[in-house]
């Protein structure tokens, strides 16, 4: 009997082990109208992937929490409500924010409504589980802001996620042994390697990045491959070349 008991227990743990990842998403469009029957809007457009199953409770728990504060903010780290909660809170800080900026900006400049360049606004926000490496779950954000003008900004996010414990974890963990000095070096070092897949070999590294030297970014992610930093237009170089990806693989950190 204490046999069966025991190849029971076992059975179940190796079960609750193996459990596939499952989740529920925060997704929703709403057009915020500047006032009634305006022809302006603030658009927002969320699609973000919470954990349900594949991990311990606690572990999930933090999840969300590292998860709502990657892509929504620390004001939302400890939200306890539902994800249909969320939403109206997410929407209703919008409007306000929205509607009392253009607001004030309109009586600053003194013109009317119509005479504004800037009253479209626009917030989309995208967030999925990615590739598993070793103890780590790679998350990556995708998100886009415009407050009237040419362009908006674009955003990549990322965060590597504890499986054991759910939280996130700092570059440091992969590069541990490295000096700050050498992995600059190797940013450096491997900084056009996605460029040039994309746009080929014919571009002058001197004229793309405009700056001396490449910080680590707190943006990552980790893989087969390597470890993969991110950084946002603007970061390093001209918005016309978008997000700069800087992938460094294994086999250089260890030299």
């Amino acid at each position: 009997m204490k046999r069966i008991v025991f190849l029971l227990a076992a059975f179940a743990l190796l079960a609750s082990c193996s459990q596939e990842l499952r989740t529920e998403k925060l997704e929703f469009s709403e057009n915020i109208p500047f006032h009634e029957g305006s022809k302006f809007f603030d658009s927002l457009n969320y699609d973000i992937e919470f954990p349900t199953a594949g991990f311990s409770k606690a572990a999930i728990r933090q999840m969300r929490r590292e998860i709502r504060t990657a892509c929504l903010g620390e004001g939302y780290t400890d939200f306890s409500g539902s994800l249909d909660e969320l939403k109206k809170d997410i929407i209703e800080v919008h409007k306000e924010d929205y509607v009392s900026a253009n607001q004030e900006l309109l009586k600053e400049l003194e013109i009317e409504e119509d005479e504004a360049v800037t009253l479209d606004w626009g917030n989309d926000v995208t967030g999925s589980f990615g590739e598993v490496y070793g103890d780590y779950i790679n998350y990556r954000i995708e998100g886009y802001q415009y407050f009237g003008g040419a362009h908006g900004l674009s955003h990549q996010g990322a965060i590597v996620l504890d499986k054991k414990t759910g939280k996130a974890v700092p570059y440091e963990t992969f590069t541990q042994g490295v000096s700050r000095e050498r992995l600059m070096e190797l940013l450096d070092e491997y900084k056009c390697d996605k460029l040039a897949a994309e746009i080929g070999n014919d571009f002058n590294p001197e004229e793309v990045f405009y700056v001396d030297t490449i910080e680590p970014s707190e943006v990552f992610s980790v893989g087969a491959e390597g470890i993969t930093f991110y950084y946002d237009p603007y970061e390093l170089a001209p918005y016309v070349f978008g997000g700069i990806e800087i992938r460094i693989p294994w086999d250089a950190l260890k030299k």
